[in-house]
């Protein structure tokens, strides 16, 4: 039976799902699969499956922030799904990281509206251990330089943290900033399903360098190096827990 946002099947659906927000993203992701086969476009909520490497797997848009995500996932869950990999765009925190960087959430700082519903803040907004160890070691296998730790998962995209709150941040290592990651992580651990999430960098908030100009094909390789990474790692877990 269809969910009410999803206008799916759970026929139609992998246990194995990359979770993504732009649509676009999620039709160029579906490009590189076999068979792919557009199952939702309710609300421009377009989900794919299709084969990576024999395996069935799902491309799902989240569209932008926690409320859509977690419906999203809900639905999905719904549908059959049991491990999601968030593949998206942050900006980057440490000072080290910039347009390009691909960073690997070890833990999510969680600063939306939506998760303490699901549980209360003191509960922490991790991955589960077996898709982050996965993500790591086909990052350092794919690219090189791949970052991991804590990231900020927010809600208001245009209002910034102050300078005291940055500077805190800064101190603690966190990598960088986001909406989605807590959220994906703490439904999942509701719901009993496992997740991860990796992030392309468009820019640093700490440096002030956010979209800038001239940097679009940086950013577009470091999709493409975290696009790989996701539908990679979806595949080593579906041989791994068949």
């Amino acid at each position: 039976m269809a969910e009410f946002h999803l206008k799916c099947e759970k026929s139609d659906v992998s246990e194995y799902v990359m979770l993504v927000g732009d649509p676009r993203r999620a039709e160029r992701i579906a490009k590189m699969l076999e068979s792919a086969k557009l199952v939702n476009e309710n609300r421009h909520l377009y989900v794919f499956t299709g084969f990576y490497k024999g395996k069935r797997i799902t491309i799902a848009t989240t569209g932008m922030g926690a409320p859509s995500t977690a419906i999203v996932i809900e639905e999905l869950v719904n549908l059959g799904g049991k491990y999601f990999i968030r593949v998206g765009s942050a900006g980057g925190i440490d000072t080290k990281l910039n347009v390009g960087d691909v960073v690997i959430a070890t833990g999510s700082v969680r600063d939306d509206g939506t998760t303490p519903y699901y549980l209360k803040q003191s509960f922490p907004a991790v991955p589960d251990f077996d898709v982050a160890q996965t993500i790591i070691e086909v990052g350092k296998e794919i690219k090189k330089d791949i970052a991991y730790g804590v990231v900020i998962s927010e809600d208001p995209f245009y209002i910034p943290y102050s300078d005291k709150e940055m500077e805190l941040f800064l101190k603690a290592n966190v990598k960088a900033i986001e909406m989605e990651s807590g959220c994906v992580f703490i439904v999942s651990q509701y719901r009993g399903v496992k997740a991860g999430a990796l992030f392309a960098l468009d820019g640093n908030v700490t440096l002030k360098q956010m979209k800038s100009e001239g940097h679009e094909a940086l950013y577009k390789q470091g999709e493409d190096y975290a696009i790989q990474i996701g539908l990679e790692s979806l595949y080593r877990l579906s041989k791994r827990h068949k």
